[in-house]
């Protein structure tokens, strides 16, 4: 027991009280694991109401049945689905539970066993020499175990994640007339507006008058109340005349397969939506909660304290096999297609026997049968989402980049095939990216564009480009030094942020690739340094230089980080500007690219439109530099290339001054 008045100390703590927190109990409780044990429960809500409806399917034989059978309220063994068919559930019955009534089960636990509960939020879980604690209430909570069931936070999601919502409101209802059909329940039927989402109505009937119907939506945004008021009334009205409300019940469910913030901690316990039991393409949990009480129990009972560590899994765990990898492709076309969901869902339920789908949902189905079931369904979506998830794969565009500089040294060092194919190919990467990845820093700290500011804006941007413009005209010296200090700092910042380097790293990482690149091309550099400035780089970098790093990418297994290194180090193969150019585009703009788009929340195509004025801005900027800037008569090929670098290193400083906004909101 701890000195600390303010400290004291429990056999367990569940930092909430939801779904998995009271399923974990009743099996706690099933095993005796709770006698003269000091619990506490925290949770600011008391849980006095039915706020929920928990739904799962299941074998008769199956464990979860007996134990849950006094709770369940409604069972049915017939379905009507996206195609008005009915179907047959066997096997499996579809099973409801009432929240209240788990809600009570629990509590009456807690009662038996003279457990607390505390009404209040958690503040934080950290930890210290003596493990793990909590603070809530202005107090340090300490238990041999905390069981953590607080809804989870997620990080924004990488290029081939997606995180949309599962949005419902539901009404019971009671009809005026006796027409309900009690045997049968309503599984997603489509006959909805789909109002850009993927929309459907799910009915659960309690008796001949009495029902539960919810309209749920599927997509990036939530489902505005007015808009479900009218799409249940519409429904109702329909289908089963006059009704009167008897309750209501909303939410909305994670579908996502991003990563949950938090570290691991020990001795913490994760459960529920915490510890990755939502499906992400469906929303379903309870089931993956039951399971996951099983095994905590388990491990309490034989006091197996890694087994428990074990159950907590990690974004990796979670999104590994082929169920995670289907889940990935449908949640990809509900968040960039959703007008597909609807007729996937209706081709699903018309040519695929209900209980096959409950037993792919479960994943229990092999893959002869998942095949099959995939081959009915319409093939451009997940054509579509499939190119989508392989193009958003770290490994892909490194792999690429590592093929062009393969085919340009073969073309031959300076040919005028590898040259003629190698500019067309930077000047149409600078179209495509590279200009307008700098070209929409007018969005980045509000995601949008704000008409009363834009001549301030405007005006401070350029006044930078020209600050820098007028340093490099009067001291060059200076002005080089740091054009290469803050590049090196920007060009460490988007890849470190890329492969979670840390930021010494980062800014090591991004001086290391521009002494790679200049040094390994010394001559070329030194041609267009003498017309920058008096400047030279003394020394030529050996070829060898990035090996340490390839080493560090090897023990962080990063093979977009060893891919990225393997070309760079054929690039100084390359001719300099050749080499420079597949960096700049095809490494720093297109990860400054991807790491923009997700920071505005939009689509690419979206965001090259808002880039689209300041784009062309850009080239006519850089049209008159080259045109205007004096430049020496000795060499007007590398005098140009070194007016070229003086605009990239004028628009550049707003450029990364405005980018910060990126990384600090990311960090």
């Amino acid at each position: 027991m701890s000195s600390n008045p303010n400290e004291t100390f429990y056999d367990y703590i569940f930092a909430g009280f939801g779904a998995s927190a009271s399923l974990l109990l009743l099996e706690m409780d099933r095993r005796n694991l709770l006698n003269n044990s000091k619990v506490l429960i925290i949770d600011p809500d008391p849980k006095k109401k039915n706020d929920k409806t928990f739904c799962f399917w299941a074998e008769e034989e199956e464990a979860i049945v007996a134990d849950l059978h006094p709770l369940i309220s409604h069972s049915w063994s017939e379905a009507v689905t996206g195609n008005q068919v009915i179907s047959e559930l066997n096997p499996y019955q579809y099973h409801h539970i009432q929240s209240i009534e788990l809600y009570r089960r629990a509590q009456d636990i807690l009662t038996k066993n003279g457990c607390s509960h505390l009404n209040s939020a958690v503040d934080q879980i950290r930890k210290d020499d003596k493990g793990s604690f909590i603070c809530a209430a202005g107090k340090i909570l300490r238990a041999g175990r905390i069981f953590d069931s607080r809804p989870p936070d997620y990080e924004k999601p990488s290029e081939k994640e997606v995180h949309i919502h599962q949005s419902f409101i539901g009404w019971v209802v009671e009809t005026e007339n006796p027409v309900i059909e009690e045997a049968i329940i309503h599984l997603m039927d489509f006959e909805v507006k789909q109002d850009g989402g993927t929309q459907f109505v799910y009915f659960l009937p309690f008796s001949k008058d009495t029902a539960l119907v919810e309209i749920t939506r599927f997509g990036s945004d939530i489902i505005h109340e007015e808009a479900a008021r009218k799409h249940l009334e519409s429904y109702l009205q329909k289908n089963f005349g006059n009704f009167t409300i008897k309750s209501v019940e909303k939410g909305c469910i994670p579908m996502s397969n991003a990563k949950i913030l938090g570290e691991e901690l020990p001795g913490i316990s994760l459960l529920g939506s915490r510890n990755y039991a939502v499906k992400p393409s469906t929303g379903y949990a309870f089931k993956n909660m039951y399971r996951q009480a099983g095994a905590i129990a388990n491990c309490l009972e034989t006091s197996d304290e890694k087994g428990l560590d074990a159950l907590n899994n990690s974004h990796v765990k979670s999104n590994r096999g082929r169920f995670a990898f289907y889940d990935a492709l449908l949640l990809m076309i509900l968040k960039y297609h959703p007008e597909y969901g609807k007729p996937i869902f209706k081709k699903l339920f018309s040519n695929t026997r209900f209980h096959h789908i409950l037993q792919f949902l479960d994943e229990k189905s092999n893959l002869w049968e998942e095949l099959i079931m995939f081959s009915r369904l319409p093939l451009k979506p997940f054509m579509q989402a499939l190119f989508r998830r392989t193009v958003a794969e770290s490994w892909l565009r490194p792999l690429i980049i590592t093929l062009i500089t393969l085919i340009l040294i073969t073309l031959g060092f300076q040919s005028k095939v590898q040259t003629v194919s190698g500019y067309a190919l930077l000047i149409s990467g600078m179209f495509l990216v590279g200009i307008p990845h700098g070209a929409v820093d007018h969005l980045l700290e509000s995601g949008m564009w704000d008409q009363k500011k834009r001549i301030g804006f405007i005006t401070q941007y350029l006044l930078q480009a020209a600050a820098m413009a007028a340093i490099w005209f009067v001291a060059p010296n200076p002005a080089l030094l740091f054009f290469l200090v803050f590049s090196a700092w920007h060009f460490g910042q988007a890849d470190g942020n890329l492969w979670d380097l840390p930021s010494v790293a980062s800014t090591l990482w991004g001086a290391s690739i521009l002494f790679y690149i200049l040094g390994t091309h010394q001559y070329e550099t030194n041609l267009i340094l003498s017309s920058l400035s008096s400047l030279n780089l003394p020394f030529e970098c050996p070829v060898t230089a990035l090996l340490p790093w390839l080493f560090y990418a090897f023990l962080k297994r990063n093979i977009h980080f060893g891919l990225t290194i393997l070309w760079l180090s054929l690039s100084s193969m390359l001719p300099l500007m050749l080499a420079f150019g597949l960096y700049f585009i095809g490494q720093h703009s297109f990860t400054s690219w991807t790491q923009i788009c997700r920071h505005l929340n939009m689509r690419d195509e979206k965001v090259w439109l808002h880039a689209l004025p300041f784009h062309l801005g850009g080239w006519l900027l850089m049209a008159a530099f080259l045109l205007l800037w004096p430049v020496h008569d000795s060499d007007v090929t590398m005098n140009r290339w070194a007016v070229f670098f003086i605009f990239i290193a004028c628009i550049s400083l707003p450029h990364t001054i405005s980018m910060k906004v990126v990384y600090t909101k990311k960090s």
